[in-house]
């Protein structure tokens, strides 16, 4: 329960930022659930859409266990890294939470404490991620019908770069 509140405070203290659009995306952070995102190599998207390369992306890895299957997803989140009073604990936290990124893509469907908790603490000035979780996470959200890897991008591309920056 009290990591509960601390991850609600957390978002709460996130919804009253003040959300920026960047003019040029020069870093991105991708959140993926590995359960719902069968093909987590998004860099090709990336690389098309903005240009940039694969060094200035980040990809972070969430399940709910740790298995052998999954030693090749790094750096990886599980729910096991959520302390009780509410604190990430893991290696890499500090290398990625320590960085400015200009999108943040929340790769979930579904409310869980363990993603909320990283995603809230990731330093982004724009997030972008499905409707279906808590509001206060993304400033840009689309339906779980983008649920496949290119409709997802074709969705974003086709409105992103329509939202004003002023």
């Amino acid at each position: 329960m009290f990591k509960n509140r601390v991850v609600e405070k957390a978002l709460d203290e996130l919804s009253s930022r003040t959300v920026m659009k960047p003019d040029t995306v020069r870093t991105v952070i991708c959140l993926i659930d590995l359960s719902i995102l069968n093909e987590p190599n998004l860099t090709t998207y990336f690389e098309k859409i903005f240009g940039i390369k694969k060094n200035k992306i980040m990809t972070v890895y969430y399940a709910p266990k740790r298995s052998k299957e999954l030693t090749s997803y790094s750096p990886l989140f599980c729910n096991r890294h959520l302390h009780w009073d509410g604190t990430l604990i893991h290696p890499m936290k500090k290398k990625i939470m320590s960085k400015k990124y200009d999108l943040l893509f929340n790769f979930f469907v579904k409310d869980n404490c363990t993603l909320q908790s990283i995603s809230s603490h990731v330093k982004a000035d724009f997030r972008v991620g499905y409707a279906s979780v808590d509001h206060r996470l993304n400033d840009f959200m689309l339906g779980y019908e983008n649920n496949s890897v290119e409709q997802f991008f074709n969705t974003f591309n086709n409105f992103f770069f329509k939202i004003s920056t002023k």
